[in-house]
């Protein structure tokens, strides 16, 4: 499986992340690392994802963000993407949008809270809206 592994850490010890990094992965074996170019595209998801908060103090990498999508039908067009928020090797929480007919377009979108301010709602889907809108701009399914 391809995936997406997203680390945010705080460098400067001010209690918000300020450095992103991003690694690609098939399987358990690293690819690479996000390429100068990638990660000027992938500034909107880089925004998005430091507003959930979830981010290591220091150069720690424990909480990180997989995503990865899910093409049962096998027509190259994703039919999930799929959010698992980790510290460590355990899941911490999960989100999830779902294509039902295949159509291109995500008719669900299945998130606790995401951004980690006590609620899950419409703030959150949006996030988790986001994210999956430019990781799949990556073309990395």
């Amino acid at each position: 499986m391809r995936y997406l592994k997203v680390i945010a850490q705080d460098l400067s010890g001010e209690g918000t992340a300020d450095t992103l990094r991003y690694r690609f992965f098939e399987d358990d074996t690293l690819l690479r690392e996000a390429t100068a170019d990638e990660v000027r595209r992938l500034k909107t998801f880089g925004t998005n994802y430091l507003k959930c908060r979830w981010f290591n103090d220091g150069e720690g990498e424990e909480r990180h963000l997989r995503m990865f999508s899910l093409n049962p039908s096998g027509d190259g067009t994703p039919e999930s993407v799929r959010l698992h928020f980790n510290e460590g090797s355990v899941i911490q929480y999960k989100a999830a949008v779902h294509d039902l007919d295949n159509d291109g377009a995500f008719e669900i979108v299945l998130c606790s809270d995401v951004d980690n301010d006590g609620r899950a709602d419409r703030t959150d889907r949006t996030r988790v809206n986001a994210l999956v809108r430019e990781f799949l701009k990556l073309g990395w399914q």
